[in-house]
């Protein structure tokens, strides 16, 4: 929960961006060192934005549970640990999708130029099959079964497939969701996993829109705004592999927007750290961020580089 501020207390949000397995590894370890070098709580934070995998993770910080919790479950070490990281995320490819399209308007509305090609790509795909029953069953017993966390401003971020406009749930205005639906919702992988129904609309990744989301910060009253985004990086590597080259495109467009949404908040006033990959987290990224079998090498080597990447963030 939020500690009441003082007027010497800036209030901090945390951002928490999408990356499937290998980015909530990387997230993990990143937040763990975040909060040394901060001598800070990251359960404090005033408002927790999470979107697909930082979705995960902003319900969890939400629901009381530490970063520690988190490392020690993404090591091993931890008994109360009811995640198994081999098959509750899937493998290393989705199962066979659906016949339908992901979001069928996104591809008209991207025609018009209403909104990004990404997000046009994505909805021409189609929607995805895996079974979300493990993350709703993680997400509702660290919610202890309640409708939502009981940090009073956690934003679950999500797509409406009808529009194309990101939604945040848990925010108010904001459609009503239940938190497993909203963290399902926001980590609806096109070709990957299901589209979410909510109140008759259909939702999806938030990560087709932004990679953060950060931007939906800028009118609000926080005056330090921490953004941890395992899809964007400035120091991008070289690789050899066409498919790392691929992805490493879709990376470069993932950190304009992330670019253009710290430029929203800087020019609002807000004080941002911005948290990336470096060229090594990358090479251990490798090209597909949902194999689960790149993750423990993902977490080492992050639990290596984030030392130097938080201090030079904080700097």
């Amino acid at each position: 929960m939020p500690k009441d501020n003082t007027p010497s207390t800036p209030r901090r949000a945390l951002v928490l961006g999408c990356g499937g397995v290998a980015g909530g590894a990387w997230s993990i370890a990143a937040l763990h060192h975040l909060e040394q070098q901060l001598d800070w709580d990251c359960r404090d934070a005033d408002v927790l934005i999470g979107t697909s995998a930082g979705a995960v993770l902003a319900a969890l910080l939400g629901s009381g549970i530490s970063v520690e919790q988190l490392l020690a479950c993404q090591q091993g070490t931890s008994d109360r640990c009811q995640w198994n990281h081999d098959t509750d995320t899937g493998g290393a490819l989705p199962p066979l999708p659906g016949a339908r399209f992901t979001g069928k308007s996104l591809v008209m509305k991207g025609l018009r130029g209403e909104v990004s090609a990404l997000t046009a790509i994505c909805g021409a795909l189609p929607a995805g099959q895996f079974d979300m029953h493990a993350f709703r069953k993680l997400i509702n017993d660290a919610a202890h079964g309640k409708d939502w966390v009981d940090h009073p401003a956690t934003w679950i971020m999500a797509v409406d497939t009808d529009t194309g406009k990101r939604i945040p749930f848990g925010k108010g205005g904001a459609p009503k969701a239940s938190i497993a639906d909203a963290v399902c919702a926001s980590y609806g992988v096109p070709f990957w996993c299901p589209p979410v129904t909510v109140d008759n609309r259909s939702y999806i990744d938030g990560g087709v829109a932004s990679p953060v989301s950060a931007d939906m910060l800028v009118d609000s009253a926080v005056d330090e705004v921490i953004v941890l985004a395992p899809m964007a990086s400035r120091q991008p590597d070289k690789p050899w592999h066409p498919f790392e080259r691929i992805e490493r495109s879709v990376r470069r467009y993932m950190t304009s927007v992330v670019d253009r949404e710290v430029a929203a908040l800087e020019k609002a006033g807000k004080k941002v750290i911005r948290i990336e990959p470096v060229a090594e987290d990358l090479k251990a990224f490798g090209y597909n961020m949902m194999d689960p079998g790149r993750r423990q090498r993902v977490l080492k080597t992050a639990l290596g580089t984030a030392p130097s990447t938080v201090k030079t963030a904080l700097a």
